[in-house]
């Protein structure tokens, strides 16, 4: 299927479609035409050109193309954080780079959550429910439980996870271990003279909870459970998480969040309320677009999101034609990006002098 059969469907030029699917990071005026030419190209089973011309050909059964599902398990809509939204587009942008198709994207926000065995399984089953059609693979996105993996791996032989917490040898993975990327944002913290330091974000069996424990304990700091804030990550969360530091008689002076959008909501809600007296340093993990539009430009600990991606495609396709059977990892490292959010303890505390 061509761009122009996806130009007719949505009523976008050509020029425009060809740029929504080549580039990952093209912003559109309007987000709903590149919500609308996305949804198209899932629908038509798009593939470039030169891969369409192939396959008319007739390609050796060997050669075949191959279709991947995509899964979201920490949103019930890419819209709600621009990570996964970013990840997503990645990966379909690569999945078409390498001449495959993408069949569906599911958003199962539950998976990540651990649940009885029953309803997950009856979670899972809803997403296979009146689809007898398997395609070749599962790309998963974002944290999933040990029991949703082993459910999913019923329906699907070939399962590739990209998280930042790990899937514990039940599938592929290509991971930024959230534990590392909490420890070195903490510790930032820490070197720049915080001992007050905050937690926001999910708690139960997260990877980067323990990372900020870990750095803690290192620094010979005991957490605040007042400085402990167990929440959904989105932006609005970010801004009661806030709310909720302002309120105390000691808040913390500096301030971990486990996401991006988080952190974007906590900065949001300091910008208007600065007059309060409670200007905390902020640092996150993920390094989304908008972190450098936040005032204070957010400091963070930035994921290879690209590499991710790549990498996952190459274990994924790797593994179906059969260059390896047992479950693999690879792991890649986060880098810290320093940009206004985080201050000095001392800057913070020194009185202002005025002349």
């Amino acid at each position: 299927m061509s761009l122009k059969k996806i130009s007719q469907m949505t009523g976008v030029s050509v020029s425009t479609v060809g740029r929504i699917l080549s580039d990952p990071s093209h912003k559109c005026q309007n987000e709903e035409v590149r919500r609308r030419v996305l949804d198209a190209a899932r629908e038509i089973s798009y593939i470039p050109n030169a891969y369409a011309k192939s396959l008319r050909a007739g390609r050796r059964n060997d050669e075949r193309i191959f279709s991947f599902d995509i899964l979201l398990t920490r949103v019930a809509s890419e819209a709600a954080d621009p990570f996964y939204d970013e990840l997503l587009r990645l990966t379909e942008k690569e999945i078409r780079t390498r001449g495959c198709m993408v069949s569906s994207v599911w958003h199962k926000a539950e998976l990540s959550e651990d649940m009885q065995s029953s309803e997950t399984d009856a979670r899972v089953d809803e997403l296979y429910a009146g689809s007898p059609r398997r395609t070749d693979g599962l790309i998963i996105i974002g944290k999933c439980s040990q029991r949703a993996l082993r459910t999913l791996k019923k329906y699907e032989k070939n399962v590739i996870l990209i998280s930042r917490n790990s899937a514990q040898g039940e599938v592929d993975e290509v991971l930024c271990d959230g534990r590392k990327l909490a420890l070195n944002a903490v510790s930032h913290l820490i070197s720049l003279g915080h001992s007050r330091i905050g937690y926001v974000g999910d708690c139960h069996n997260e990877a980067r909870f323990s990372g900020f424990q870990e750095a803690m304990v290192r620094a010979h700091l005991s957490p605040d459970l007042d400085y402990i804030c167990d929440t959904v990550p989105n932006e609005q969360n970010g801004l009661l998480a806030f709310e909720h530091f302002s309120r105390l008689r000691t808040p913390p002076t500096g301030i971990y969040c486990a996401n991006d959008i988080l952190a974007v909501g906590m900065l949001k809600a300091l910008s208007k309320r600065r007059a309060r007296g409670f200007n905390p340093s902020v640092i996150s993990c993920d390094d989304i677009e908008e972190a450098q539009y936040t005032s204070p430009m957010l400091t963070t600990i930035s994921l290879p999101k690209a590499e991710m991606v790549r990498f996952a495609l190459m274990l994924l396709l790797d593994r179906l034609e059969g260059g390896h059977k047992t479950p693999a990892r690879l792991e890649l490292g986060g880098t810290l990006i320093v940009r206004e959010s985080c201050r000095p303890y001392r800057e913070m505390t020194e009185p202002e002098y005025y002349i």
